[in-house]
């Protein structure tokens, strides 16, 4: 009988697109739990046997697993990984009334909301880590990330054309701070130079905006969902940094990361602040995209990204 192994990975969508290599390296039947709006972007998979929304009404599980993945904080998706599993559980899990986690989840785990250290620490924890999402994910499991891609099966219908540069510019509302306010000068410098822009607008579905996504041939936006599903459609994206970590990313040998000088001073804020962002000129994301279509501007960086200085 094959191993059962459980999934519990509900939101953000693009922490569950960056989720998704874990099902290259599993081996045995996955059952993955997520939220009805990830549930697009997971549907279809070949590498899940089973699909299930925890936001439903009468959701429960009816088994137990060999091993319960669980990449969530919240203490119900602790308590739903302590009931599920027969064997090892990664991540987050009860114990008495409290959260904790095992040694094996931690280098992820310490720098976040259920970190053991506290919300101060794991913060400079967070600053101060060098490794992708992903490594230390696949470490967690005694595993070792090999720059494995994303597992999307999406009923995508456009084709890509050459030379169209999709340019995303807003940011949710959690982390205001990843607005720019040059993409429009940014999309005029870009014409100039015979490129076709379009900028992104909301769409009724998250296959929709997907679709969008894959009629380009470049992405320019912040460490949004854009970044997360350009990347897993093979797509060639600059991506800004100026609150959020730009060495949790991994970039796939195809992604320019373009830093704000003031990340540390804003990193992880989540009141809006124009100041990181303004610190970014157009002409650093212009060098961020030259640097993708094949002039040597960026610097070759370990975690799969080229890096472009910003502070100058």
């Amino acid at each position: 009988m094959k191993r059962q192994i459980l999934i519990i990975k509900l939101g953000a969508l693009g922490d569950v697109i960056r989720t998704t290599p874990l099902l290259r390296i599993l081996d045995g039947e996955v059952t993955w739990v997520t939220s009805m709006v990830a549930l697009p972007l997971l549907r279809g998979n070949p590498l899940i046997t089973s699909l299930l929304p925890a936001d439903v009404p009468g959701f429960h599980l009816q088994r137990t697993y060999d091993l319960v993945v669980n990449l969530e904080d919240d203490k119900s998706s602790a308590e739903l990984a302590s009931t599920a599993a027969t064997g090892a559980i990664v991540g987050p899990y009860l114990n008495g009334d409290g959260v904790t986690y095992d040694a094996r989840g931690g280098e992820w785990f310490d720098m976040s909301l259920s970190s053991r250290y506290g919300r101060i620490k794991a913060d400079l924890l967070k600053l101060g880590n060098r490794k992708t999402y992903q490594e230390m994910i696949f470490s967690g499991l005694g595993m070792s990330f090999e720059g494995e891609d994303p597992v999307l099966s999406l009923p995508l219908r456009t084709t890509p054309i050459s030379g169209l540069i999709g340019i995303e510019e807003r940011a949710g509302g959690v982390w205001p701070t990843k607005r720019w306010n040059r993409y429009g000068e940014l999309a005029a410098r870009l014409r100039d130079l015979g490129y076709q822009t379009r900028v992104f607008k909301q769409r009724d579905s998250v296959i929709e905006y997907a679709d969008d996504i894959h009629e380009c041939e470049f992405v320019i936006c912040g460490d949004t969902l854009a970044m997360h599903i350009a990347l897993a459609l093979q797509k060639r994206v600059v991506a800004l940094f100026t609150c959020t970590s730009p060495h949790e990313i991994y970039g796939y040998g195809r992604l320019a990361k373009v830093v704000s000088p003031l990340l540390e001073q804003y990193f992880y804020r989540r009141a809006y602040s124009p100041e990181p962002g303004d610190a970014i000129s157009t002409a650093d994301v212009l060098d961020g995209f030259h640097s993708l279509v094949g002039q040597p501007l960026g610097l070759a960086c370990a975690n799969g990204g080229m890096e472009i200085d910003a502070a100058h």
